[in-house]
């Protein structure tokens, strides 16, 4: 884990952004597609916005990615159901973008003009209105799914972690603030236990905290954090933070506003949340 992410504040932007998918989608349905100009005029912008949204689902996805929320058990889930965002909105902006590409405007060809122009110009508006037609209630059809995934995402995260709290909650009974330092410093990744002169064992963390052994032993008897015990200690043997570690710092900073550090990478756990499911209609 690379990112310093406030998951309550992913899991408000997610809402969020399901609004965003359901304004786009009630504009896209409000659209006047009569073919010509006035619809390009109106499409262009639509187009834009649906991108900006597969942006925005890209920069969810990456961040909840990152974050400690991978090592809680239902997360790869929802991380697949992100997804599966993306597909939903990049398929919404490329409906949007073969409706503009079919609408007729009126141009002249390289005949020029024909003594017909306004005739074959209605011809071809009636032949490719259909078709926009299509287009467009196919992008809507995507940006319906992509709302309610959204929500459907906001709510899982959430449960996801509801659940967490009783293993974690045990796990944090007595931890005191110096505990939370020393767990901070340690998910920054390079900590390491050794022995110097005179045989004695230190904690080394990059940020020069200072934790001592009866810190890191509590810390150990939680299952907040693992040692290396495979190196000799007069090597140096490698501290990590424990997937269990990672969701107590998420929870601490969701409960106090703290500031995380980037933390070290973890595994994440298996998955039990079901996945947001949306069957499609069949497209012509």
């Amino acid at each position: 884990m690379t990112t310093d992410i406030d998951l309550n504040e992913q899991i408000y932007h997610l809402r969020h952004l399901g609004d965003d998918f359901m304004a786009l989608h009630d504009r896209v349905r409000g659209l006047a597609a009569a073919p010509g100009t006035e619809t390009l005029r109106q499409l262009a912008p639509l187009v834009l916005k649906s991108q900006e949204l597969v942006g925005k689902v890209l920069l969810s996805l990456s961040a909840l990615d990152g974050s400690p929320y991978a090592a809680v058990i239902g997360s790869r889930q929802s991380l697949r159901g992100l997804g599966g965002l993306v597909a939903d909105a990049s398929q919404a902006s490329w409906d949007l973008a073969q409706a503009l590409a079919v609408n007729p405007l009126d141009g002249i060809g390289f005949g020029g003009p024909s003594h017909d122009e306004d005739n074959i110009r209605n011809a071809r508006h009636a032949r490719d209105a259909p078709e926009m037609a299509g287009h467009l209630g196919d992008a809507a059809w995507d940006l319906n799914v992509g709302a309610a995934s959204c929500h459907q995402l906001a709510t899982g995260i959430g449960h996801d972690l509801e659940r967490a709290l009783p293993t974690t909650r045990q796990a944090l009974q007595g931890i005191s603030p110096t505990h939370y330092e020393a767990l901070t410093s340690l998910a920054k990744g390079g900590a390491t236990m050794q022995t110097r002169d005179r045989g004695s064992t230190i904690v080394l963390t990059p940020d020069h905290t200072l934790i001592t052994i009866a810190t890191f032993q509590s810390l150990d008897k939680r299952g907040l954090v693992h040692l290396d015990t495979s190196i000799p200690l007069h090597q140096g043997r490698g501290i990590t933070v424990t997937a269990e570690g990672h969701r107590a710092l998420a929870q601490h900073r969701a409960r106090t506003g703290a500031t995380t550090v980037p933390a070290a990478a973890s595994t994440a756990a298996a998955a039990t949340m079901p996945t947001v499911a949306v069957k499609r209609e069949v497209r012509r």
